[in-house]
């Protein structure tokens, strides 16, 4: 065992002070992101709470009438506040409770002996406006509170009142203090387990080290850490002289070269052109996840810089084989959405093929062939544009699919004439393209089957070029419900009932995935129109 040195111990105590500040400084950062996000939840959590207080008040038809009769001493106005003192009770977080009508005189607060009284405060003229309902901030009777409004409208929709439930300022306060009290606690405890572990952790590396200088093992590890941590994948690794220190099994079934070879001190040029790790050493640079085409093989390629001391003493390569992958999944979807397009092909086929029987067995020789000359399972000129304008097989495949279920169902389904894809290139994955149309038509069609519209036609459009897709879906039906519009990317939000409402949420993910955008308008009547933006 080698001795050790003072130069051992700096090292080492370098090593428990950039630990030590890692860890506080990890704490530290993490506490405060966790408080803010704890007190931004609260403060949600109780403007729901609020919201849902006032929309519940202002829907009672026992408010309405009570407001319609002006009269607060009534039976009926006694019952109605008792009620509403067994609702504000049922709501502790909430501090007051108040119902005026549209002069702003209070016919009811939580406090009674305010009823009757002016409300106070200017925030409640946008509601009597025919505002949207809404939260704010003002100062009341009780002192500043966070309100919020809900508008009480008679049988024709004419305002006669407003509902605010409000929490005190003052409430809010306390709230967060706890809030930040315990993380505060939290806090202190975290440090002090991170001071001891890091201490723990120092006594262990000399336990480790065995007495040897750490610089010795840090250079070993350097050099190898890299390439050792992805060992089920290719990995190739040099030094700056370009020359190979590593390469797995993995790299070299990928590159073909022979077992037994010895690659090991040759440059890498000469046996890996393009692996562009020249390039790494120069930059510094890593890059991840880059396609590739090795020996007719698609690649997934990540390119890492290995440092030492700030200086570039290596790069390495970490080679992913995706092209069976990729093959088997995009044949596998490719023969799902074909085997769907051929038992529609076959439904509507037997579905003519009983027409021309019925006509036979009427003994009406000449209508059956004239059926015959005239009908044709779908249009002929349809199918052709969708194998024109569409590259991807699998996609082109669902398209056909969705256009021969529409004809049967009597919906009218065309791809818009201007869509196109330019270059010939998909720039999302096909399973994206395959989510995105397949949900979208989904939608459009079960909506038009579900009632008897008098036009019954859905629109599709796919733009796509290099940095920009863009995907719209038109259709006729009787829009998206305003409660259903405002939860439509929940999981489970449906008119279909149990088993269903995964299709717009599915369609949320991979849009946020690509930092796209979704625009939705949609009519009572009219129809819906989604337009989907993606910048690839």
């Amino acid at each position: 065992m080698k001795e050790k040195t003072g130069k051992h111990s700096t090292v080492l105590g370098k090593i428990y002070r950039y630990n030590l500040i890692l860890v506080l400084t990890s704490v530290l950062i993490s506490g405060m992101v966790s408080l803010y996000i704890s007190l931004t939840i609260r403060q949600n959590d109780l403007d729901t709470v609020i919201r849902n207080l006032s929309r519940t008040v202002a829907n009672m038809d026992s408010t309405r009438a009570v407001l319609q009769s002006k009269r607060a001493d009534s039976p009926d106005a006694r019952e109605w506040m008792e009620e509403l003192d067994l609702l504000s009770e049922s709501f502790e977080q909430v501090d007051i409770l108040v119902v005026c009508d549209t002069e702003s005189r209070r016919y009811y607060h939580s406090n009674h002996s305010r009823i009757g009284k002016q409300f106070q405060g200017k925030d409640q003229e946008e509601i009597l406006k025919g505002a949207e309902p809404y939260i704010s901030e003002a100062e009341g009777t009780l002192g500043m509170q966070r309100r919020a409004f809900y508008s009480i409208k008679d049988d024709s929709g004419e305002i006669i009142g407003f509902v605010v439930s409000s929490v005190l300022t003052s409430s809010l306060a306390r709230i967060r203090y706890q809030i930040a009290g315990i993380f505060l606690c939290l806090l202190i405890v975290m440090i002090i387990l991170g001071v001891i572990f890091s201490r723990a952790a120092m006594y262990g590396i000399r336990r480790i080290l065995l007495g040897y200088q750490p610089e010795e093992f840090q250079k070993l590890y350097v050099e190898r850490t890299e390439v050792m941590d992805a060992l089920e994948e290719g990995i190739v690794a040099i030094n700056q002289e370009e020359k190979v220190i590593l390469m797995n099994t993995a790299a070299r079934s990928i590159l073909k070269i022979p077992e037994g070879k010895i690659i090991e001190g040759t440059v890498l040029p000469e046996i890996f052109p393009d692996a562009h790790l020249q390039e790494t050493l120069k930059t510094g640079k890593a890059d991840y996840n880059m396609n590739q085409m090795i020996q007719k093989q698609n690649i997934l390629s990540s390119r890492i810089p290995i440092f030492h001391n700030k200086e570039i003493i290596g790069a390495a390569a970490v080679l992913r084989n995706k092209t069976e992958v990729t093959k088997l999944a995009e044949e596998l979807t490719g023969a799902r959405y074909m085997v769907d397009t051929l038992r529609a092909f076959n439904h509507e086929f037997m579905n003519k093929l009983h027409i021309i029987l019925g006509f036979l067995e009427m003994q009406e020789v000449n209508k059956a062939k004239e059926y015959i000359l005239k009908t044709s399972l779908v249009s002929g000129e349809s199918v052709s544009q969708i194998s024109r304008t569409v590259p991807i097989s699998n996609l082109a495949a669902l398209l056909i699919g969705k256009l021969i279920r529409a004809s049967e169902l009597g919906i009218q389904f065309a791809l818009k004439s201007d869509s196109y894809f330019y270059p010939k290139i998909t720039p999302l994955p096909v399973d994206c393209y395959i989510t995105l149309v397949g949900n979208l038509l989904e939608n459009a069609m079960d909506e038009l089957n579900s009632r008897n519209y008098p036009v019954k036609e859905i629109e599709l459009g796919i733009y796509s070029e290099d940095g920009h897709t863009m995907i719209t879906c038109d259709d006729t039906g009787g829009g998206i419900p305003e409660e259903i519009l405002f939860s439509i990317y929940d999981r489970n939000t449906t008119t279909k009932g149990p088993g269903h409402g995964t299709g717009f949420a599915l369609i949320r993910e991979i849009v946020d995935c690509y930092d796209g955008t979704i625009h939705i308008d949609t009519e009572p009547g009219m129809g819906t129109s989604i337009e989907i933006v993606l910048p690839v």
